[in-house]
């Protein structure tokens, strides 16, 4: 049997990842602080710029960068309402957070090469509760779908169950499921 390892050999395997996972442990524990922080400080009237050095800093103080060894894994992503994902400001960029908004909030830590990276979705009216509640649910399914031999059309498929069974009012007009062929303005 080509597979077989013996218990000493499996724990010796295992010493051998200790450091990668307490690597992750680490980028991970720096990831939910900053996250935290900023969900809490994060207000109407701040610049994207403020918001991004808010988010970049908090990780340098908190993972003790270190050129690439740990750090930010990559530039914080900002987009605002319609922009999807992956918008990140430019030097000078006068963009501020309005309370209409919606803003997705992307960010990574890195110790070592491992990389943690999370989104979230900050809104502050409450026009935008429903959608937000979508997509935590959406999220959500598409996690507990997940698994070992799942296809990803299947996981796909789940979620887009979820978004189409939600109904959401947004400046008056209400939606019905809201994938890609039904977005709100």
């Amino acid at each position: 049997n080509l597979w077989r390892v013996t218990s000493e050999e499996k724990r010796a395997q295992e010493r051998l990842l200790q450091d990668k996972y307490n690597d992750i442990r680490r980028a991970a524990e720096v990831h939910r602080q900053v996250r935290r922080y900023a969900q809490k400080v994060i207000k109407p009237g701040m610049s994207m710029i403020e918001i991004c050095e808010l988010v970049e800093n908090g990780t340098r103080a908190l993972i003790e960068a270190n050129g690439l060894e740990a750090g930010i894994a990559f530039p914080t992503g900002c987009s605002l309402n319609y922009v999807a994902a992956h918008y990140t400001p430019n030097t000078g960029d006068k963009t501020v957070l309005q309370y209409g908004d919606v803003m997705k909030l992307d960010f990574g830590t890195h110790v070592n090469g491992h990389i943690v990276d999370c989104a979230f979705t900050v809104a502050f009216d409450p026009q935008f509760d429903q959608l937000l509640a979508a997509v935590k649910d959406a999220t959500n399914t598409g996690i507990r779908e997940a698994g070992i031999d799942v296809r990803l059309s299947d996981i796909g498929a789940a979620i887009e169950e979820v978004m189409e069974s939600y109904e959401v009012t947004i400046g008056g007009k209400t939606y019905q499921g809201f994938m890609e062929e039904n977005r709100f303005p």
